[in-house]
């Protein structure tokens, strides 16, 4: 980790607005998750793109609910459109009318109730749906945004912090790690050691907007009496802080690893090609030329796809231990969660001391 995380920032996203919206994925249930991804959501670390406008996240917004909903709606319509010059026809004695009125609100409630038979079922069996008890829990989901982390934009009053910049630099590398080759490569699949994105990378999230908060609270109590204790808490925090950092260059470095064995697949691809086009070469020559000289002189030209597997059961390797090292970051995870929630209740001892 030659690099600062400062120094990484600036390279990977320092001219680009932050813009992202991360769910921390424990903050709602899986069935959740499960309709967001049926509707195609983009709501994880990795996603190219956040979703901003939320409104329809908690709402049953797609085709078979808009049919179902809007047909019977519809139906109930036109059936009471139909009821009610029948019962006034029928008040005013008009019995032929109130009887034609009256058939045909019995033929569209009947066809209504066909359509709310055939279109209920799909409607609740659609993966897409949210039942009414995940509804109201989506209107506790927990994000992880900008502004959550101490940003502001404007020019006057626009701010930014350490804690934006260092999350913002983590979701960038998040996205570029599913962009790579390897990560959806088969070779991954059993991958013990591939790392939960989402769950990483919310959790450097929330661990980033606790730290925004306490130090705004510190911050909130310096006077003459406790700016000693002040500075103290804040030194703590940024102990915190480089533990989080850590972590963030940990995942860059897993990243990095994940470009090498991308470069490695793709030799390993052109080789296991070359090899059958020297095959077919070779074919076409016994077949015609019989030249014997050229077994052996496409030998010599073809890359060795052999040496290649060889070299990517190494990478593998690497990666796991890379893999490792990063999730050795949770136990730190947790010290520093520790000290934090020690540090939340210091400042008001202090501050009810004084």
């Amino acid at each position: 980790m030659s690099q600062t995380w400062k120094s990484l920032w600036k390279s990977e996203c320092g001219k680009s607005v932050p813009i992202y919206r991360i769910l921390v994925p424990e903050s709602v249930n899986q069935s959740i998750m499960r309709a967001w991804n049926a509707r195609g959501y983009h709501y994880t670390a990795g996603s190219p793109s956040a979703i901003m406008l939320t409104g329809g996240m908690r709402r049953n917004l797609f085709r078979s609910s808009v049919l179902f909903k809007g047909g019977t709606a519809a139906g109930t319509v036109v059936t009471a459109g139909f009821a009610a010059p029948g019962g006034l026809a029928l008040l005013s004695g008009f019995g032929d009318a109130a009887l034609t009125f009256g058939g045909l609100g019995g033929i569209t409630a009947l066809g209504t109730g066909v359509f709310a038979a055939v279109m209920g079922p799909k409607y609740l069996r659609d993966p897409k749906r949210l039942s009414r008890k995940n509804r109201r829990e989506v209107g506790q989901a927990q994000w992880i945004t900008p502004a959550s982390l101490g940003f502001l934009t404007g020019r006057k009053d626009g701010r930014d912090t350490d804690e934006q910049r260092l999350f913002h630099l983590a979701v960038t590398i998040a996205r570029k790690i599913v962009r790579t080759r390897a990560w959806t490569h088969p070779i991954l699949k059993e991958h013990v050691s591939r790392v939960d994105l989402d769950h990483a990378v919310a959790s450097i999230g929330v661990r980033l907007a606790e730290l925004v908060r306490l130090r705004e609270e510190i911050e909130s109590i310096r006077d003459a009496g406790t700016a000693k204790s002040v500075e103290t808490y804040l030194s703590k925090l940024a102990v915190a802080f480089n533990s989080m950092a850590n972590r963030v260059l940990s995942m860059h470095e897993y990243y990095e690893h994940l470009i090498e064995l991308d470069q490695q697949l793709m030799l390993l691809h052109n080789s296991e090609r070359s090899r059958e086009l020297g095959d077919r070469v070779l074919d076409v020559l016994s077949r015609t030329a019989a030249d014997e000289s050229a077994d052996w002189q496409f030998r010599e030209l073809r890359i060795d796809a052999e040496s290649q597997s060889a070299i990517i059961s190494g990478l593998v390797a690497e990666l796991d231990q890379t893999a490792d090292d990063f999730d050795d970051f949770d136990s730190r995870l947790t010290a520093a969660q520790e000290s934090i929630d020690a540090l939340e209740s210091s400042p008001r001892d202090d501050r009810t001391s004084n």
